[in-house]
């Protein structure tokens, strides 16, 4: 210790500098605080993972889960009819119900939360997402053919204790969330609150019609941890009810529903409580072997009015038992082993009713499941295998391997391999409401008398590969990835409109005719300036589905997607975020030989803003246009005209926006 002082008194004393001697005891500490990026990479598994935290959710301030990957390349989202105003989610080209939707990797949007269930989680309690591309880990279950998204609340011990956030915009859109954290010594508790609304439908394309709906959403949820020296353990419950009113306007342009009794309307009721709880047990300090125990029960709702003028109903209810047992422990230094069973208990009973016909089912689903995981980790190569053996009262036994390799060239160039068997139960009528916003009359072309729909499981295998690049650029880090990925049907259940004018038919293809579907990814991340990040991204998907007798481009699914986002920070905590989207075509199914777009929809571009500025006190405020561009689908958004001799309606025609400019603001406080 003598030595360095006498080493700095040198230096202060022979270098012109005149040095003040300060006592320890005056010197005043000085934290540095570094934002994170809002998304990152991790490569720490065999798979490439993309971490999406609070940063990137603030750039997306509205509103919901669903409504905040406006930013992200890996998963889209869009409009899944002109009336109702529900987001549906895409990953690899496919439809959301083909990703495993977990929370804390609790399978816990499926069934008939498949639709919506994203759409009832507020953004502003998420601390984090996990997005994966192709197959995940057996141990998640035979599901999630195309990825995976994982989320958490914020319930981390460094998320705030409090937290406030405020929006709304100029289209009567109001929402608050708040939660609340309570620690002792070995235990947490956090409550979350979310309440929001919309008292206004709009008709901002002028079309006679809704774009989007009237709208009553609350949401509760808690979750309590404590744990002692041997157990972990987690006790919560989720609950939301979502209520929406839409149709027929009083004129067009109107913020006003139409009061006519004979004037269409849609309407929705629907709502869900998730209770779960985790029971994690460590044996000893020195044991290498821990197991899990994760329950979780839920009931879900649906209350449905469809097409009021055609009396299309769909009522529903969804009782849902899951259990995981998990054994994890080492076999040697470079193998670790995950173990364990499932059990899925679950009762179905819907109602499909309209002036056509009726379709009544209810059934009850049994499963169980065997699983083991294996996990090799070298210098440079982790190995991942994986294989699980499930039996179902519906579809017999099956069994679905599993394959993830990772190479570390070095710690700049990183390669991903995968390979896998994803399977669903596809739950046909829950999943597809919004197509059947329309006067066409439902065909369910079964072949099969196993399932209660008659059809079997939907089975694809999923082939991929990833590279990461990660370098200096101007003098500050940067990162290129790549991916490709194929999937291909075995079998596959289709949504036929091109085949008939006035119907809907769901129809069962296998082998050469199941589909398939390739899509190339790449991004590049940058900062080029300080304080500047820029993100490049490019889409490429050719989705093939088996229609009208032969496989073409799946409809209303854009080959070419471009994303460039621009955030900016200053030094006194103002952001500036710009996002533009560019939208390839799309294919639109046949419904006249005089096509007005020649069967495809034009390439459209999207601008978002948003700046907001972050005081001392962690307080925030914000401000945004999202479609700065008024970018509108002016045409046939809800098709309601006469074709081939027939009167057609059809609310499912939505290939862009169907709302224009929005203008919102917010607060946000949080104490740490």
């Amino acid at each position: 210790m003598k030595k360095i002082l006498i080493i700095w008194t040198y230096i202060f004393t022979y270098s012109g500098l005149d040095a003040q001697i300060t006592p320890v005891d005056t010197i005043k500490q000085v934290e540095i605080t570094v934002d994170k990026s809002g998304t990152e990479d991790d490569v720490a598994g065999a798979k490439l993972v993309q971490v999406m935290n609070e940063n990137e959710f603030k750039k997306a301030a509205c509103c919901t889960l669903s409504e905040s990957f406006e930013l992200s390349n890996t998963v889209e989202v869009s409009n899944a009819d002109g009336v109702s105003g529900i987001r549906q989610i895409e990953m690899l080209g496919l439809n959301g119900k083909y990703v495993l939707m977990t929370r804390d990797n609790i399978p816990q949007i499926n069934g008939l939360a498949t639709l919506n269930g994203l759409s009832n989680i507020p953004g502003s309690f998420v601390s984090e997402v996990k997005i994966s591309k192709g197959t995940g880990s057996v141990t998640l279950g035979y599901e999630g053919t195309t990825g995976g998204i994982n989320y958490a609340l914020k319930t981390n011990s460094k998320d705030p204790k409090f937290h406030f956030n405020l929006y709304q915009n100029n289209q009567s859109r109001s929402e608050v969330n708040s939660s609340f954290k309570f620690k002792r010594k070995g235990f947490q508790n956090v409550s979350f609150l979310h309440g929001g609304i919309q008292t206004n439908v709009t008709d901002m394309n002028h079309d006679g019609y809704s774009d989007m709906p009237k709208t009553n959403r609350i949401y509760l949820a808690n979750h309590s941890s404590f744990q002692n020296s041997k157990t972990e353990n987690v006790l919560g419950f989720t609950y939301w009810n979502d209520s929406k009113i839409a149709g027929s306007t009083r004129f067009h342009g109107s913020n006003e529903l139409n009061g006519n009794l004979n004037a269409f309307k849609f309407s929705s009721d629907e709502s869900r409580l998730d209770v779960y709880a985790k029971i994690g047990i460590l044996p000893g300090e020195n044991s290498e072997t821990s197991f899990g125990n994760i329950f979780n029960v839920s009931n879900h709702l649906m209350n449905y009015v469809l097409n009021s003028n055609l009396n299309r109903s769909y009522l529903a209810s969804e009782n849902r038992f899951q259990y995981t047992g998990l054994r994890q422990g080492e076999v040697n230094e470079h193998m670790i082993n995950k173990s364990g069973i499932s059990v899925h208990l679950s009762q179905f009973d819907e109602t499909f009713k309209d002036s056509f016909n009726e379709h009544k089912f209810n059934f009850n689903e049994m499963e169980f499941g065997l699983f083991s995981e294996w996990s090799a980790l070298y210098d440079k190569s982790t190995f991942v295998f994986g294989i699980r053996a499930d039996y179902h009262i519906f579809y017999g036994l099956f069994v679905t391997p599993r394959f993830h390799y990772k190479y570390e060239h070095n710690k700049n160039n990183t390669f991903f391999f995968q390979s896998g068997l994803g399977r669903r139960t596809a739950y046909v009528l829950a999943e597809n409401l919004p197509i059947f916003i329309s006067n066409r009359e439902l065909i369910l072309k079964g072949n099969t008398d196993k399932g209660p729909y008659g059809f079997d499981q939907e089975v694809a295998g999923n082939f991929g590969m990833s590279y990461l690049r990660k370098f200096m650029f101007f003098h500050y880090p940067s990162s290129l990835s790549f991916d490709v990925f194929h999937t291909r049907f075995i079998h596959q259940i289709n949504i036929d409109r091109d085949i008939e004018i006035d119907k809907v038919i769901l129809v069962s293809n296998r082998d050469k005719n199941a589909g398939f579907n390739n899509s190339f990814f790449v991004e590049w991340n940058m900062i080029p300036l300080r304080r500047l990040e820029l993100k490049f991204a490019y889409r490429y998907v050719n989705n093939q589905q088996f229609l009208d007798g032969k496989l073409q481009m799946a409809p209303f699914q854009s080959m070419h997607r471009g994303l460039i986002t621009l955030n900016y920070q200053t030094r006194n905590k103002w952001y500036f975020d710009l996002v533009g989207q560019i939208n390839g075509k799309k294919r639109i199914p046949y419904f006249s030989k005089s096509d007005l777009y020649d069967n495809y929809s034009p390439n459209y571009f999207i601008i978002n803003t948003q700046i907001r500025k972050v005081f001392k006190n962690k307080f925030e405020i914000y401000s945004g246009v999202e479609n700065l561009l008024n970018r509108m689908q002016m045409i046939d958004l809800v098709l309601d005209r006469r074709l081939e001799n027939k009167q057609i309606f059809d609310a499912a025609y939505s290939w862009g926006p169907s709302n224009g400019r929005l203008i919102y603001f917010g607060i946000r406080y949080n104490i740490n």
